[in-house]
């Protein structure tokens, strides 16, 4: 049905394959390698193009614009920035614990590597000017997303929220997600729509219990095994973590799936998402085995290959003709190949077994509701946002999807 105004559902569409996705990560991995990681800004921006263009919906897929240039144009002058930021405020702090702090050792060394928290404010300024510089180059029939310019409001807010979930020990993290998660959707945009969330923070503690009680668990256990030199105890609490590592993720699953089905965009277009945490988790634990069982068979297969191969190269060549340093020099080498060969395969594996699977499931498990306004809406103003995530690149925190 062409008329976008007769259509009420619109569905969620993945078309991305294993095989190119994996070529296209050998490829461009390799590359980031063999330029001492230059590369990584074309890498990022290759791999978000095919990623969005293989995220369909009603057929039409989503284009994303954005250059290699400009976010590496953006890391340099955030790294520069920070350079001179940091260095700044390691001199006043190494100032004040000289000054203040000299005759205590450990106030003194306490003020010295106070610098980091220094860095918190940019960290989250950097994740939200990342998502702003994604969500203007990505465009869906042609329309751009944007976001409002917040990043400065975010980080206040991030920090506000942050220290309440330190003083509650982690009982109001529901209320973190909820209010940040709030603040950045009803700054976002596709066209001249506007999107909101709705809903409140109760809405997601529910999910969050089991996190508390497991975590309570492996506390309780710990203390008392320690205390009374008791294994069990001590393995439960082991138990008792990994408990809440599991019902991390699945509060991180539902709490994304209830988000959603509160967002608006515009008057009354909704969405409706029916993700699985089975779904994730499984998607994790065969992929990180397949990926496992691939790497171990294949560097099986290398080294009985570079052993015939060595063999053959030492048989050729007399005792007096092997250097032993070169010998070693060659060997190193040959180690150090196969170590960087093992890392990209593992990543490239990753991104075919685990985090492609994931998006599809994501995309495939998310409907437009009330489709028919999006035939409405209207272009946005192009936002050039030079700095392109360079914040973000720079303090390692880049927002990739």
């Amino acid at each position: 049905m062409s008329d976008m105004t007769e259509i009420d559902r619109v569905e969620g569409h993945y078309v991305g394959k294993g095989a190119p996705l994996f070529a296209l990560s050998i490829k461009t991995l390799l590359l980031t390698v063999l330029t001492l990681g230059i590369y990584r800004f074309w890498m990022m921006t290759r791999m978000r193009r095919y990623y969005w263009s293989s995220v369909q919906l009603s057929g039409t897929p989503f284009e994303y614009s954005g250059t290699g240039l400009e976010k590496l144009l953006g890391f340099l002058v955030a790294v520069v920035f920070l350079a001179i930021y940091l260095s700044i405020v390691q001199v006043v702090l190494t100032f004040v614990g000289i000054s203040l702090f000299s005759g205590d050792e450990i106030l003194s060394n306490i003020s010295f590597n106070l610098s980091f928290l220094a860095v918190l404010p940019f960290i989250f300024y950097a994740r939200y000017r990342a998502r702003r510089y994604i969500l203007s180059r990505s465009t869906w029939r042609g329309l751009r997303f944007g976001a409002d310019q917040a990043a400065w409001s975010y980080a206040g807010q991030a920090m506000l929220h942050s220290f309440i979930t330190l003083i509650s020990l982690g009982l109001l993290y529901p209320r973190q997600t909820f209010k940040l998660e709030q603040f950045v959707t009803d700054r976002t945009w596709y066209g001249d729509l506007k999107f909101r969330q709705e809903g409140d923070w109760k809405m997601l503690y529910r999910a969050w219990i089991p996190v508390v009680l497991a975590v309570i668990f492996s506390i309780v256990c710990g203390a008392i095994g320690f205390a009374n030199d008791n294994e069990n105890l001590s393995l439960s609490a082991g138990l008792g973590l990994f408990a809440a590592f599991i019902a991390f993720i699945r509060y991180n699953v539902a709490s994304f799936r209830i988000l959603t089905e509160h967002k608006v965009i515009g008057e009354n277009i909704r969405l409706s998402s029916s993700i699985q945490t089975g779904k994730i988790i499984l998607t994790y634990l065969f992929g990180a085995i397949g990926i496992g069982f691939i790497v171990f068979i294949l560097t099986l297969i290398g080294g009985i290959f570079g052993a015939i191969l060595g063999g053959a190269l030492l048989n050729s060549l007399s005792v007096a003709e092997l250097d032993p340093n070169t010998a070693g020099y060659v060997f190193g080498a040959a180690v150090i190949f196969v170590y960087f060969l093992v890392l990209l395969l593992m990543s490239a594996l990753a991104e075919v077994f685990i985090y492609q699977p994931i998006l599809r499931h994501y995309v495939e498990q998310t409907t437009i509701l009330n489709a028919g306004e999006i035939e409405v809406a209207a272009q946005r103003p192009f936002d050039a946002n030079k700095d392109a995530g360079g914040f973000a690149d720079a303090l390692d925190v880049g927002a990739a999807m």
